[in-house]
């Protein structure tokens, strides 16, 4: 048997593309290759050219977009299809749900008043902080009795962190005004016995908050009752119940007016967060205008790792592949479902592992309703092409008492055998106890534990060796924890055994680099020369100096931290000082990346940076380079220093970039961070370690998965007992779903550490909040004999070392351009980083200069902005007149523009103009005279001219036309701008320098004449002066920046008269 046994459900999914279909594929189940085979297929059918630019594919993140794309480009490549399909192809979209969001917002965010360019922001303490102190009063939504009633009870600055961090839709008002709750129960309860500790004294603190609360307008702290008896807590509870219930809808409304007060306030800023993009485009999906012209564009998505997108997330998927006309939330109404082969989602809710993020509700919820509805069709992928035999075993005879369908825990999918397995082997490694010297308390701590067992571990990896763990090379090799900080205690152990590692963390930042944070404090510094608290920072971690001088040197005077000017003294403090304040003025007049280089030069901060362990920081060399090449394209595109030190402060939090792995070196990550990857053997260690969570921050609000009531947790002592047990149970529960993803990531070899001796409590007991329990292999539990009768030796396997190198050379075979051996001198590069392409964009040339132009008496269009109904227009008709086929009747032009027409923000205008362009096609003189319904035509065709070797130019043409017989050209402009008729030559000339770049471009491609004209679309022309390259050309240039001036001669001796700005005319003198 040659196919996985669920193969004919793999096979509808490729080539059925007409369908829906809600997939739950297994780990390693290949829903990677599922996904691109079939938009492969949809390459290969007939409709390639309407459906791939329909194409979003949405991935987790964006290196697994691209990984998608290009894996799709590859089946694309193979099939040898046309360029045209090739080029749809490169329509469609691959991306992360905020990039598509972004594409949206980028499109139509007008429609909602955003401005039309805006940054993302990820640590907003500093806007929130200007937020807050630009705040003169909340509770706006509230009367004025309630509102003060509230704040009786509740801290604004409580109620505006609630808002911050609230993901709230409308909220409805508390009824009435605040209940007069009676707390007479709980006076007359009588304690007994050990309640008498805490009781009684919880009675007389309440009477007094009582008598503040009804006899002043003070506020009002309510005790907090640490009693655990439950009758009595019950008796509180229903007490205090009115009054809470009120507090807590009332805090919900202010909370929801302060998200949404700090989302104009960000919006304002030109500041979006992640999710506010997810929010602002569900926003536009849900505009009745804007979202039916959005689903015009007949979205066709494909959802990768459906289980980790929120609710939010999923409804706008849902929404942008619903029919145009379609309304309400179809979650709710049911009306309209996402149209046949307009969504897919791929997903496995046992890999499900950010419950804080998404919600497996919800997604359970979408699954079944598309199936009940028949929207989609469900399909499994059972089969994995990653396990081989023995941990295929392990997984399906463990974790079917793991993930058990249970307390809402998801169910198991039985993984089944691909065709040809491989043996595979599971390890189990038991650690020895540790002769550790207890501390003054008599214990021993976690840390001290987990640094034996590392040391452990490297001893056995270097004794074993790669072979036995049956990979190719350490690369091969994956140790996987739960916990981020565990891994440098494992970094230091496996390097004291010999072998090298590498850590590839889930939230490393560009900051946590010294490369990156010394480089960004030294030029805040130069850059903010009175910055004392930065100053005294870079003097204490970059020079070194110690907290007691620096205390010594300011006297209680912060402002004596300064290099603005020069600090007279002998000690070290004012030394160094001085000498920042000279590099400060040495710099000044030097351009950005000569000033970086000389600060760095003079501070040795890159032999500082020598200074720090090699093992700790990996390549700082090629860090600091990069740096310094982004001086150097800085520099380039016109920053200054302080711009520079602004830039890298701004994105100091940032995620650094994925740095590929090294061929001799282990591989430790998160278990989180490994999903979606593989490793030829993995280790999992600290099984018996307490895994700790951080604390919880207040206030905060928690939802009900099922009811979706939401909680409102002001403080720690709102938790209840069945809150806490719920949030147990939700850990647990998702750390047993991560445990399945840890388990499953090897491909030949799994191996377990086992650390009882290590970590077990002085009882022999195991701590429950740690993976061995998580797996039920305690004493006495489900899975104690099948973890129990692993072997504990690895072995050599022929059969999978041949397999890997048959599968090593096949990889091979198909590479086909090899790359040019040589070094790169980074020395070099860093010295000639300023020197590359720049880019140029025509529509950025500068207005001409003309005496013709000055003599017309007319008052300049002012710039519109993001909402302003020229700039709506102008979108509207470049996006209607995209759509047109040029080789179409017009019939079919009419249909297309009535259909279009509703989208319109002025349809009276765009009847009339509409009409014009009409009545010029229609005419014999029209724009398309010389070219035929066979003919090529290109709308929104874009273009990339090398101009020389410092300088690029880049543009999209409104609308191209090429003979197939001559390969002739005619571009075309398209301008909405409404002019007098007498005027038009005002605006003729403001877009001239742009069209001639692109007449310039397109004739250096084509090598062929080429003309160039705009349509007026409102001025019943097409607008001059067609400029056109004939064979026989001469182009004559004057040095003059502007000047009219004959640009060519044709071949009938006319002389045709152009404005050029300066560079476009470099442009001709090298044609």
């Amino acid at each position: 048997m040659n196919q996985p046994i669920d193969q004919a459900e793999r096979q509808q999914f490729v080539s059925e593309i007409d369908r829906n279909f809600s997939v739950i594929a297994a780990a390693g189940s290949g829903k990677t290759r599922a996904i691109t085979d079939r938009i492969g297929q949809i390459a290969k059918s007939s409709r390639a050219r309407e459906l791939l630019p329909q194409l979003a594919v949405v991935a987790f993140t964006n290196r697994a977009a691209d990984e998608m794309q290009q894996r799709a480009r590859a089946e694309v490549l193979r099939a040898k299809l046309s360029i045209e399909v090739l080029a749809a192809f490169n329509r469609a979209f691959f991306g992360t749900i905020h990039s598509l969001c972004v594409r949206l917002l980028e499109s139509h965010g007008h429609y909602i008043g955003l401005p039309p360019a805006f940054d993302v922001i990820t640590d907003d303490d500093e806007v929130w902080n200007e937020f807050v102190q630009q705040q003169t009063t909340i509770g706006r939504s509230l009367s004025d009795e309630n509102r003060r009633e509230l704040l009786r009870h509740v801290q604004a600055r409580t109620l505006m962190e609630l808002g911050r961090r609230a993901d709230l839709d409308v909220v409805d008002l508390p009824k009435g005004k605040c209940p007069d709750t009676s707390f007479s129960s709980i006076y007359k309860y009588v304690a007994k016995g050990p309640m008498l500790q805490t009781v009684p004294p919880y009675q007389k603190e309440l009477e007094r908050a009582e008598q503040r609360w009804r006899e002043t307008g003070d506020y009002v702290r309510w005790p907090v009752c640490w009693s655990k008896a439950k009758d009595f807590v019950r008796i509180k509870r229903e007490a205090f119940a009115p009054l809470r219930k009120w507090i807590d809808q009332a805090s919900l409304c202010v909370a929801a007016e302060v998200q949404h007060d700090y989302r104009s306030f960000r919006i304002e800023r030109g500041l979006l967060t992640y999710d506010d993009q997810v929010a602002l485009a569900l926003e536009l999906i849900r505009h009745p205008k804007v979202g039916r012209e959005i689903r015009e564009k007949s979205f066709r998505v494909i959802l990768d790792e459906a289980q980790d997108t929120d609710p939010r997330q999923f409804s706008l998927l849902l929404e942008l592949s619903r029919p145009p006309d379609a309304d309400g939330d179809w979650l709710e109404n049911k009306i309209d479902p996402p149209r046949p082969g307009h969504f897919c989602m791929v997903g496995d809710l046992q890999q499900s592992i950010y419950r804080d993020r998404a919600d497996l509700t919800k997604y359970r919820r979408i699954h079944e309703t598309l199936v009940e509805t028949g929207a989609a069709d469900a399909l499994k992928f059972s089969v994995t092409f990653r396990l081989d035999q023995a941990q295929l075993e392990l997984v399906n005879q463990t974790f079917r008492e793991i993930l058990n369908d249970r307390d809402h825990q998801v169910a198991f999918v039985e993984l089944n055998p691909r065709p040809q397995i491989l043996p595979g082997q599971v390890v189990r490694l038991d650690l020895q106890p540790a002769n550790l010297r207890p501390d003054p308390t008599g214990k021993v701590s976690d840390r001290r534990k987990a640094a034996e067992e590392a040391r452990q571990l490297g001893d056995w990896l270097e004794k074993t060796g790669p072979e036995k763990l049956r990979a190719q090379s350490w690369r091969d090799v994956a140790i996987l924890c739960p916990r981020k900080e565990w891994l440098q205690t494992l970094r230091r152990g496996l390097r004291a055994a010999g072998l090298n590692v590498q850590i590839q963390s889930e939230k490393e930042l560009k900051g946590d680099n010294p490369a990156y944070a010394w480089l960004t404090s030294l030029l805040i510094v130069l850059s903010q020369p009175r910055c004392g608290y930065e100053i005294a920072g870079l003097l204490r971690e970059l020079f070194g100096i110690s907290d007691h001088e620096l205390a010594v040197f300011a006297a209680g005077h912060g402002n004596r931290f300064q290099i603005e000017t020069f600090t007279k003294g002998a000690d070290v403090v004012s030394k160094t000082l001085g000498l920042l304040a000279q590099i400060r003025l040495s710099i000044l007049p030097m351009p950005l990346f000569d000033g970086v280089s000389e600060a760095v030069r003079q501070t040795q901060l890159r032999e500082r940076l020598h200074t720090l362990p090699a093992e700790d920081f990996e390549d700082l060399d090629g860090e600091f380079d990069a740096l310094l090449a982004l001086a150097g394209s800085s520099e380039a595109d016109g920053m200054i220093l302080t711009e520079f030190a602004d830039l890298l402060r701004t994105h100091y939090a940032d995620p650094r970039e994925v740095r590929p792995s090294r061929a001799d070196s282990i591989q430790l990550i998160t278990s989180q961070k490994a999903k979606g990857s593989e490793w030829q053997a993995v280790i999992v260690p600290f099984l018996t370690r307490d895994i700790r969570s951080a604390s919880p921050r207040y206030p905060r609000l928690l939802k009900d998965r099922e009811t979706g009531e939401t909680t409102v947790l002001l403080e720690s002592s709102d938790v209840t007992d069945e809150i806490t047990e719920m949030l147990e149970r939700e850990q647990r529960q998702e750390m047993e779903r991560l445990l399945y993803v840890a388990l499953t990531r090897a491909q030949q070899t799994l191996v377990l550490a086992f650390d009882e001796n290590l970590f077990a409590k002085a009882s022999r007991e195991i701590h429950s909040h740690s993976q061995l329990k998580w797996l039920k292999a305690d004493k006495n539990e489900t899975n104690q004999t099948a973890f129990g009768s692993i072997g504990a030796e690895p072995v050599i396997c022929a059969t999978t070392d041949q397999y890997q190198r048959r599968k090593a050379e096949t990889g091979a075979h198909k590479i086909d351009i090899r790359l040019p051996k040589g070094k790169i001198d980074n020395a070099s590069a860093v010295r000639t980083a300023s020197v590359f392409v720049r880019k140029l964009n025509p529509s950025g040339l500068p207005a001409e200069e003309s005496a013709a132009i000055k003599a017309i008496k007319y008052a300049g269009v002012k710039v519109p902005n993001s909402t302003s109904p020229a700039l709506q227009y102008g979108l509207w008709w470049h996006h209607f007149v995209q759509r047109l086929g040029w080789s179409d009747k017009p019939d079919e032009w009419e249909r297309i523009f009535e259909k279009q027409k509703k989208f319109s923000p002025d349809q009276a205008r765009s009847a009339r103009e509409w009409k014009l362009l009409l009545t010029h096609l229609s005419a014999a003189e029209n724009f398309r005279r010389a070219f035929s319904e066979t003919d090529f035509a290109h709308s929104e065709m874009p273009f990339l001219w090398k101009v020389d070797r410092s300088r690029c130019l880049e543009g999209i043409i409104d609308l191209a036309f090429f003979s197939r017989n001559n390969g002739n050209c005619l571009i075309l402009d398209w301008k909405t701008d409404r002019v007098p008729p007498d005027n038009t030559e005002t605006l003729h000339a403001r877009y001239r320098p742009q069209l001639a770049a692109y007449w310039k471009a397109v004739s250096e491609i084509a090598k062929n004449d080429v003309e160039a004209g705009q349509r007026m679309v409102a001025a019943r022309k097409i607008a001059g002066p067609a400029v056109r390259r004939g064979r026989s050309s001469r182009i004559r240039i004057r040095s003059n920046r502007y000047r009219a001036r004959p640009c060519y001669e044709n071949q009938s001796g006319t002389t045709r008269a152009t404005l050029m700005p300066r560079y476009v005319t470099d442009l001709a003198r090298r044609g």
